[in-house]
């Protein structure tokens, strides 16, 4: 990204503020859904090591 920015700076800097207000409005979805996958993985594999 920082050479993208080095490159084409006005283009980079549009890209990079949309990618900045996208991350601000859906964070709390974001953080919920990472969450959530972390749990599942950690539970199949602990299901996984207890079956094996």
């Amino acid at each position: 990204m920082e050479m993208y920015t080095v490159w084409v700076p006005a283009s980079a800097n549009a890209r990079l503020n949309a990618l900045r207000s996208w991350l601000e409005r859906h964070q709390e979805q974001l953080l919920v859904t990472l969450s959530l996958l972390v749990g599942l993985w950690l539970t199949a594999r602990s299901i996984y090591e207890l079956v094996a």
